[in-house]
This record gives structure tokens, C-alpha cells and sequence, in this order.
């Protein structure tokens, strides 16, 4: 696409990455209405949070978190033509509900992806396939927990979308326990991060982090 269809195609009030988004996980949760978290001050009005918003979808098993700001979400006459949008990904991040919170959303995940995406802001240093990162502790700081780090991959279910503004991937967070993270500090090798995905896939598909199991 270029400048001139884009303006022809878009307005300059419009959310236009953010409706890319929208409509792929329309295509995944067709009938589901997802619940939208956004700080009170949007990164457009001077907000300081990484994230514009956070999109949650209830399913039977787990809540599938999305986040919105990770790409450009709006109107970008400067982003057009670029190969990624912005950074190239958001995040997603499926979370088992956790029997103490009495069926509140997971508030605490929202701040786990707000605080991912200021690492990413602030260092510049953005996240991929395949890569690992320890959390200092555990990845719940009120639950009795052993994940304490995660990993970086593709969502094999939303994997990535071409937007207007370029690629952006839907990167999926996946938690590991101690073990795990010990084993990956080891050794970092790609093909070992690779190994311990597989034996997470064995018996957890979909890579949901419940912490109600360690």
C-alpha cells in the first residue's frame, strides 16, 4: 500500500492498526466480546504507559490476554510502507484463573504486559521466537508460585497479520517454573528453548500459564 491509497483508504481519526487486530481475533473468538483495559491517559494524549490497552477474552478454560500499543494503533501517514509496525508484535498470554481472585479478571497479567512492554520502550531491546527471560521472582507476586520466568513465541493460533502499517506478530508468553528456567540458563541455545517448549506442548497445547499448579 501506498501513501496516497492509504489516504484514500483511511481517515486520520481512525484506530487503523487497532482494527487489523480486531478483525484477526474476530476470526479467532467469533462469538466472544472481548473486555478492553486501557490506562485513563492514552499514549496519544501524553500517557507514559507502554500499553494503549489490553483486550481480554473469557473462554471455558483460561482468559486470552491481547495487548494494543506493542504496533502502531492509529492513523500514520509515517508508518506506511515500513516492513514491521512499530515493534512488529503484541503480546498474547493465556492465563488459567486462579481460584483466589473469585472470578476477577486477571488484573495482575495486564501489568505483567504493561511492564514487558516499558522494558521494551525504554531499552529498545524487543522480544522473538525462541527467547527466554527470568522475572526476579515469581510471575505472580501474591500466589504461591514457581513459575519465575517466560518464553517467547509465535501464537500458533493467531500467528502473524500483514497491516497497513507493516507485519505485526502476535507473540505469545509462556511461563516456565524454576526448573525449566534453570535448564535454559544452562544453556540458551535456540534448540534448547525449543526443547522445553515441546515438552510444555506435550501436555499443555495451548501454553496456558496456571499458576494454581506450582
Amino acid at each position: 500500500m501506498d501513501l496516497k491509497q492509504y489516504q484514500t483508504e483511511y481517515k486520520a481519526d481512525q484506530a487503523v492498526g487497532a482494527q487489523f487486530i480486531e478483525n484477526k481475533l474476530k476470526e479467532l473468538y467469533p462469538n466472544i466480546t472481548a473486555n478492553f483495559y486501557s490506562p485513563q491517559v492514552l499514549s496519544f494524549q501524553g500517557g507514559e504507559e507502554a500499553l494503549d490497552g489490553v483486550a481480554i477474552y473469557k473462554t471455558e478454560d483460561f482468559y486470552h490476554l491481547i495487548s494494543y500499543g506493542m504496533s502502531h494503533l492509529y492513523y500514520n501517514e509515517q508508518a506506511v510502507g515500513q516492513e514491521f509496525s512499530k515493534w512488529g508484535f503484541e503480546f498474547s498470554f493465556r492465563v488459567k484463573p486462579f481460584a483466589g481472585d473469585q472470578d476477577d479478571e486477571p488484573f495482575w497479567a495486564i501489568q505483567l504486559l504493561q511492564n514487558l512492554g516499558k522494558f521494551v520502550n525504554d531499552t529498545k531491546v524487543y522480544f522473538d521466537d525462541n527467547q527466554f527471560l527470568p522475572l526476579g521472582g515469581p510471575i505472580r507476586q501474591d500466589a504461591d508460585t514457581d513459575i519465575n520466568g517466560i518464553i517467547f513465541q509465535e501464537d500458533h493460533q493467531l500467528k502473524e497479520i500483514e497491516t497497513a502499517h507493516g507485519k505485526v506478530k502476535f507473540l505469545q508468553i509462556v511461563g516456565i517454573n524454576q526448573t525449566q528456567l534453570k535448564l535454559l540458563e544452562e544453556n540458551s541455545s535456540i534448540d534448547h528453548v525449543k526443547e522445553v517448549l515441546k515438552e510444555i506442548k506435550e501436555k499443555n497445547p495451548l501454553f496456558i500459564c496456571d499458576i494454581n499448579k506450582y
